[in-house]
């Protein structure tokens, strides 16, 4: 006995463990032990594993989520500034609703801890689905650092949006925008309202068009891939409504579509019009898909100047007729 001592202060010298606290690791690793002879292994070797686990699994580096979230942010600054925008907001409003998870390490989170934490901050289906995504995208980030072993955002089920049905714009309310846009206060955002009711095409990327896309000989609008949603090109129709407004603004603006704080004229346009309080999110995309629809029957022609990639997201969505008459399609467009 006095000789195993003996050869056991030599192994352990210079490790700053003592005989006792190796005793006690071993101690702490028996204890997960199985019922004698279900394992299939001695007490040495169902330690030996343990510790060749341990060292398969170990992190040298650990990251708490807060402080995470800032390098993710940073490696983010590329994206366009809607995209870093939305990713900084939904990480921001995650971090401040629970500083505890805030600070606890990426490699302490479960699936559990993450789905009620998403829960409890984002009520609605959308919102829970969106940040869902961002924070699946903060844990690929972290995994290839070797912040954590696994991603528990991917075993998290995203919760069913229902659409409400969005009925289009009348076309007295849609000249009603049209002309509220033109008076004289409101003339440099004229073109950008005209390019939303008459040629569906999305806020964000209005905001992201120069005037040098708009080709009024052609009669076409050229989406580029670094304005369109999707990444991809495409052109967009111009009908003789549109043309005209276009026409009337083009030397009001040099350069960009929108005039600067867009967003707030934009909104005071709106209420203007009588929509304070009720406008609908996405109207005029569907306002025009569901004119085009009754207008030209021509659902791949329409896909084309949605941007969609095929047209059942028209189908189910977007076209919606009813009671718009033959002869208010028509107005719409000339």
């Amino acid at each position: 006995m006095t000789n195993e001592i003996s050869c056991a202060q030599a192994l352990l010298k210079g490790t700053g463990v003592s005989i006792l606290d190796a005793a006690r690791l071993i101690c702490n690793a028996l204890d997960g032990l199985p019922v004698s002879g279900m394992s299939g292994l001695s007490p040495l070797q169902f330690c030996s594993k343990i510790i060749e686990t341990g060292k398969r699994h170990i992190r040298i580096a650990e990251m708490s989520l807060k402080d995470g979230f800032s390098l993710y942010l940073e490696n983010k600054r590329h994206l366009r500034k809607e995209s870093f925008s939305d990713i900084r907001y939904l990480g921001s409003r995650l971090l401040k609703s629970n500083p505890t998870f805030a600070e606890r390490n990426f490699s302490e989170l479960t699936i559990s801890d993450c789905e009620k934490w998403l829960s409890s901050t984002f009520t609605t289906p959308s919102q829970f689905n969106k940040a869902c995504v961002m924070l699946h995208g903060l844990f690929v980030f972290a995994l290839r650092r070797q912040w954590c072993d696994k991603n528990p955002i991917k075993l998290i089920e995203k919760r069913k949006v229902i659409e409400k049905e969005i009925v289009p714009l009348s076309i007295s309310e849609t000249e009603r925008l049209l002309k509220i846009s033109q008076i004289p206060q409101n003339i440099r955002c004229s073109a950008a309202v005209g390019l939303l009711v008459l040629a569906g095409i999305r806020p964000r990327e209005v905001r992201r068009l120069e005037w040098r896309d708009i080709d009024l000989n052609e009669n076409s609008i050229t989406v580029r891939s670094v304005c369109s949603k999707t990444g991809g090109v495409r052109q967009v129709e111009i009908c003789p409504a549109l043309k005209s407004l276009l026409l009337k603004s083009r030397n009001v603006l040099d350069g960009r579509i929108c005039p600067q704080n867009f967003s707030r004229k934009w909104k005071n346009i709106r209420d203007a019009a009588g929509f304070k309080n009720v406008w609908v999110q996405d109207v005029l995309r569907h306002t025009f898909a569901s004119y085009h629809a009754k207008r030209f029957r021509d659902l791949p022609r329409l896909q084309l100047n949605m941007g969609h990639r095929d047209q059942s997201l028209l189908r189910s969505r977007y076209v919606n007729m009813g009671g718009i008459s033959t002869a208010d399609a028509r107005a719409f467009f000339n």
